[in-house]
C-alpha cells in the first residue's frame, strides 16, 4: 500500500484527515477528506471561503493512487507540513 501523507483535518467536517492523492488522468496532487470525501486541489482551497470538490460525483470519476514525499516535494502542497498517516 505505500506510505499515506496527510496536510490536517478537513476545514469542512473537521473529522477526516486530508490524505494527498493523485489523480492519475491528469498527474495532479490534491487533498482528499477520508470523511467526507471532498478534495481541494489547492492548500488556497482549504481557506474559508472554502473551494472543495465532492469526489464522489461522476465528473470526478478518476484513478488515484498515493503520492510518495518526493512526489510532493514538487508541488504545490511541499510548503505544508506533510505528516504519515497513523496506521494502527
Amino acid at each position: 500500500m505505500g506510505e499515506l501523507f496527510h496536510v490536517g483535518q478537513c476545514p469542512g467536517c473537521r473529522q477526516g484527515w486530508l490524505i494527498l492523492q493523485r489523480n492519475l488522468s491528469s498527474g495532479d496532487i490534491y487533498a482528499h477528506c477520508e470523511e467526507c470525501e471532498t478534495g481541494f486541489i489547492t492548500p488556497d482551497d482549504l481557506l474559508s471561503p472554502l473551494n472543495g470538490f465532492l469526489t464522489v460525483l461522476e465528473e470526478y470519476d478518476y484513478e488515484t493512487e498515493n503520492p510518495d514525499k518526493e512526489e510532493i516535494s514538487r508541488t504545490v502542497w511541499a510548503n505544508f507540513i506533510v505528516k504519515k498517516v497513523p496506521v494502527e
